[in-house]
């Protein structure tokens, strides 16, 4: 098996045990945060075992990406809970960093690698602009059904604006947003053996998250809410 093959089989293993889950948390009355950080936990491990049994540089170099993607992603959350507070973390009962649960960083780390390779995959495979296209394709089917499930497990809750069952749709226009911006950038990462590209392209890739949100919201809580007036 190609190192290119077993790099796919780990991403798709952590989305596959992430689904999994997320279907087993649902509706319980014990899951909480720490649900959700044990799923961390075991996803960082994956990866982690898998960067060194298999000597794979390239992986840690998303790792890099998507820790820095996480990081930036707090801001895109303060606007959410205590901007537009449309979202709230209560349901967790974690201890927080600003207006996020202290795991959050690490899961959009991991959502970042995983949307990442896959988008990277797709424009090798279809060109740059088509491969950003069905990676955002992906980020508006994958992440939302994350949004939705997190409801389920009380990681959090959305509320104050349009939704699709519990999912906001100014997030899903957020997502593709996001998911466009990680498919060349994650490329980019895993092309180049550098540390120092892969923390700037996960900084950039995390503006994505703000941008997105700011769209979203703008386009449909904003401009279509005084439309339908």
């Amino acid at each position: 098996m190609s190192l290119e093959s077993k790099r796919l089989a780990v991403v798709l293993l952590t989305i596959g045990i992430s689904v999994v889950s997320l279907f087993f948390f649902k509706d319980k009355p014990w899951s909480n945060g720490n649900t959700a950080a044990g799923l961390l936990a075991v996803s960082s491990m994956l990866f982690a075992l898998y960067g060194v049994w298999c000597r794979d540089a390239a992986i840690g170099r998303l790792a890099i990406f998507g820790a820095a993607f996480g990081i930036v992603e707090l801001i895109a959350d303060a606007l959410c809970a205590g901007v537009t507070r449309t979202l709230t973390y209560t349901p967790a009962h974690s201890a927080m960093i600003w207006l996020s649960p202290w795991w959050m960083p690490g899961a959009w780390a991991i959502v970042a690698m995983q949307i990442g390779y896959l988008g990277s995959a797709l424009t090798r495979k279809f060109g740059m602009v088509r491969g950003a296209v069905l990676c955002s394709m992906i980020g508006a089917v994958n992440i939302p059904f994350y949004e939705e499930m997190a409801y389920h497990a009380h990681w959090w809750a959305y509320r104050l604006c349009r939704m699709v069952g519990h999912t906001p749709i100014y997030i899903i226009v957020a997502e593709m947003i996001i998911g466009a911006a990680l498919a060349p950038l994650a490329r980019h990462v895993l092309d180049t053996p550098s540390t120092e590209t892969a923390l700037k392209a996960g900084l950039i890739a995390g503006t994505s998250t703000i941008f997105g949100g700011l769209v979203g919201y703008g386009s449909i809580e904003i401009v279509l809410k005084n439309a339908m007036r």
